[in-house]
């Protein structure tokens, strides 16, 4: 593991435009990097909680009202406890990880786990919002949701050279 956070790119832009608008009492992003996401959030809740294995390289999230924990997903925090959930994953899959912070492993166990962790996070009438690339099995990820009473939607999505991101959504049934 690099030991470092992951540094922003085309995917996060996109999930920050996704979140943009949104609002309410508390939120949660899980595995927040350099917690770019989290200022934007922070614009519609009171609380707003980011948490990675990495600290934040950047200090600007410090000024802005926003709490920053150094844990696994949302490990440390009680279920149904947050109004949104959302993460932008390690989404590449890979046999055996060399850096897990962009590699999502052999069957995308790493976003799979980040999933299963906002979902126990997120209030039963709350949101979970999260990135996928197009090598997501998301019949997989709709059954995680699924099992939880919630339906997941597409809500943005972009085309790279390489790659399709999309933003999903999910919400309470």
């Amino acid at each position: 593991m690099s030991g470092e956070p992951y540094i922003s790119s085309e995917d996060s832009a996109l999930l920050r435009r996704a979140l943009h608008g949104l609002e309410g009492g508390s939120c949660l992003e899980i595995g927040a990097g350099n917690c770019g996401n989290l200022v934007e959030l922070r614009r519609g809740f009171r609380l707003v909680v980011g948490t990675d294995r990495a600290s934040p390289s950047m200090s600007d999230w410090r000024v802005k009202g926003i709490n920053f924990v150094l844990a696994e997903g949302a490990s440390c925090f009680r279920p149904s406890i947050f109004d949104l959930v959302t993460f932008n994953p390690p989404y590449l899959t890979v046999e055996v990880s060399a850096d897990p912070a962009v590699e999502g492993g052999a069957g995308l166990e790493v976003p799979k786990a980040f999933l299963r962790e906002a979902l126990r996070a997120v209030k039963r009438e709350g949101r979970v919002v999260f990135l996928l690339n197009d090598e997501a099995d998301i019949g997989e990820f709709q059954e995680l949701c699924a099992e939880a009473s919630f339906s997941l939607q597409p809500v943005a999505g972009k085309r790279l050279f390489f790659e399709e991101l999309t933003v999903y959504s999910a919400d309470a049934r």
